[in-house]
């Protein structure tokens, strides 16, 4: 009994071992089938994220956005360039010419936060080539470029302090006995519209009564008017443009009557702008260039609306024996406008401007009052070379070089600053800026050295005669002030 007992225990034993032997084989490989099986799904969920998506010969695509591509990032540096703006300035005249940048004539830090707005849209283009790095800095001028003074002005005042010059070539500029100016005023319903703070008819009559009332004793002075009848309705055209008439014959100033002149009419029809340059002919008829020195202003805001020709007429005015100078000014005059009255002004051999408000009516009508000064001076004898000392123009050519100069620097400074911005906020590598100081350095010097060039151009321009003068400006400003 005890011999069978002990043989059960050690059947059960035997077989209690096998069953613990069978389950850890069981285990081991369930084991390895399930890390087999996560290693199998692991691989493939990486095979997926690698391929997700292939081409239609089974290549992968990779699912990681693609940078853009270096031809993109070119076009896009070329969007943020100004159109026209192809080429950095050499000469004096392509620095004065330039277009001011968007951010010009104010410093950096005032407008910091916009311009940095801008900046970030620059791309950063890996090893840019030379062609790269100039169209960076065609951008960044786009947005710093001052707006450099033109010398045009001062040109014209040096010329103007030679008028009445017996060495004159154009005898229309020479002192006559008898000093004229006739203004020919558009008075259309365009001349109603507004012009800084009053209407452009309200501004350009308060300028002629400041102008009237500047003349020396002896300078005649008239008004003619167009436009003024009727209204802009087709129903009136015809009336409209039949009438040009002279509110104030040419005559000295009177404030009263020029006053009394000026209160009737008012802005109200079309313009016949031909019609009154044939009529203000007339109105001079009686003053000869040979005996008088006659000068027209002719103020418009608009083109001839009347199916005149004024180009033809401007060309038949000036080849009239009385021999006026044509002053065309265009008072706010759009494109169209502006394109025409230039060529009447080119017609009559005179000369165009463009004002906004009457401020600047104001100013050209000062050039007026200047030679009527310097003729009152002539006829009370007076010699050329002391008129020519009292209009000097040494201190206006100080300021404009000063000017010059001023802005250099502030464009200067504004490119250090968006150098320094480009870095700190890493919108450009360092190897790009470096190469865009170089020019930057290139172009401040260039700008300071034709600054003075045209300083000292003017300088020298404002010594000579009328005849030296002409002679000057034809040989060397015409063609450009470059580099010596």
């Amino acid at each position: 009994m005890n011999t069978q007992v002990k043989k059960g225990q050690m059947l059960f034993a035997i077989l209690l071992v096998c069953f613990i032997s069978l389950s850890a084989c069981s285990g081991e490989e369930q084991s390895t089938s399930t890390g087999s099986s996560e290693t199998s799904l692991q691989n493939n969920g990486k095979e997926t994220a690698e391929t997700a998506g292939s081409n239609p010969d089974g290549e992968p695509i990779s699912t990681k956005q693609t940078a853009t591509s270096r031809e993109e990032q070119i076009e896009a540096l070329k969007a943020l360039i100004p159109d026209g703006l192809t080429k950095l300035p050499e000469t004096a005249e392509e620095f004065y010419n330039l277009p001011p940048g968007r951010f010009s004539g104010v410093s950096y830090g005032k407008q910091d936060e916009e311009i940095e707005k801008v900046l970030q849209q620059f791309p950063n283009i890996e090893n840019p080539d030379h062609e790269i790095i100039k169209l960076y800095y065609l951008a960044l001028l786009g947005l710093f470029a001052e707006d450099y003074p033109e010398p045009q002005e001062i040109i014209n005042r040096i010329k103007l302090a030679s008028f009445g010059s017996p060495e004159m070539d154009d005898p229309r500029f020479r002192f006559k006995e008898q000093y004229n100016v006739m203004i020919v005023l558009d008075a259309s319903g365009s001349m109603g519209n507004m012009a800084g703070g009053k209407t452009r008819m309200e501004a350009a009559k308060e300028a002629i009564r400041s102008f009237a009332a500047s003349l020396p004793a002896g300078a005649r002075v008239g008004l003619r008017v167009y436009g003024h009848e009727g209204t802009g309705a087709e129903a009136d055209k015809a009336l409209s443009c039949s009438k040009s008439d002279v509110m104030y014959p040419l005559q000295a100033y009177d404030r009263q009557k020029l006053d009394s002149a000026l209160a009737q009419f008012k802005p109200a029809g079309w313009t016949p702008i031909a019609l009154a340059l044939e009529q203000a002919q007339k109105d001079l008829q009686s003053y000869k260039g040979e005996q008088s020195t006659n000068i027209i202003y002719l103020v418009s805001d608009g083109i001839e609306t009347c199916g005149g020709d004024p180009v033809k007429v401007a060309k038949q005015l000036a080849d009239s024996d009385v021999t006026p100078i044509v002053n065309v000014v265009g008072f706010g005059a759009d494109g169209e406008a502006q394109r025409q009255l230039k060529q009447v002004a080119e017609a009559a051999g005179g000369r165009y401007v463009l004002i906004q408000d009457q401020k600047e009516l104001e100013k050209e009508f000062q050039q007026a009052e200047e030679i009527a000064r310097k003729w009152r001076k002539w006829k009370d004898g007076a010699s050329y070379e002391a008129l020519s000392a009292n209009l000097s123009q040494a201190v206006d050519i100080s300021v404009y070089g000063s000017t010059w100069y001023r802005l250099t620097v502030r464009e200067s400074y504004n490119f250090f600053s968006a150098f320094m911005d480009m870095r700190r906020l890493k919108i450009l590598n360092e190897q790009t800026i470096e190469e865009l100081e170089k020019i930057d350095e290139r172009h401040e010097k260039l700008a300071i050295q034709r600054g003075d060039e045209m300083e000292a151009f003017l300088d020298e321009l404002n010594d000579k005669t009328y005849r030296e003068t002409i002679d000057a400006i034809n040989k060397q400003y015409s063609k450009n002030v470059k580099a010596k």
